[in-house]
């Protein structure tokens, strides 16, 4: 039974990746997209909710939006934190709240605002919507509910005014 060493196993790992000689180009690295910007949201499409799972067929991203603005009380469990990542929902909110109008959607925006919107906040959330400064009356709409923590408050307050 052969053991190696640390350093023989070292060695054999350093070996390895010297073996191709470097060109000397320098490689740009592609900075690292936000997938909850407008753009990531109307290329990818991941985030609408599976229809085929219940027999239905898929939906389009406006399809889907429309539905939502029409009908909020009918597509609130497509924004329920219970069924799918936060991440999911937070894409299907803000493509939600992309094409609300005021007014018109006061119910949709509220409900988007007292639910996924209210339970998602934080610190990371208010990050990721840093990408939509500044904000439309509709969002502007969706996000006066209440913030308990002083932090956050004034973070979401000084958002609001820009």
């Amino acid at each position: 039974m052969l053991i190696q060493s640390d350093a023989e196993r070292e060695s054999q790992v350093t070996k390895k990746n010297r073996s191709k000689p470097r060109s000397g180009k320098h490689i740009a690295v592609a900075p690292a997209v936000d997938v909850f910007t407008r753009s990531a949201l109307a290329s990818d499409l991941t985030w609408l909710p599976d229809m085929t799972a219940v027999g239905k067929p898929p939906l389009t991203a406006d399809a889907y939006v429309e539905a939502y603005l029409a009908d909020p009380g009918e597509w609130y469990w497509s924004t329920l934190l219970l069924h799918d990542p936060s991440e999911i929902v937070l894409k299907r909110v803000l493509a939600i709240i992309e094409q609300a109008r005021l007014p018109g959607h006061e119910k949709a925006l509220g409900q988007l605002g007292a639910g996924p919107l209210e339970d998602m906040m934080s610190e990371e959330l208010l990050d990721r919507l840093q990408h939509w400064l500044p904000f439309t009356p509709a969002m502007r709409f969706a996000l006066r509910m209440a913030v308990e923590s002083p932090v956050l408050q004034q973070r979401l307050k000084a958002m609001l005014l820009r």
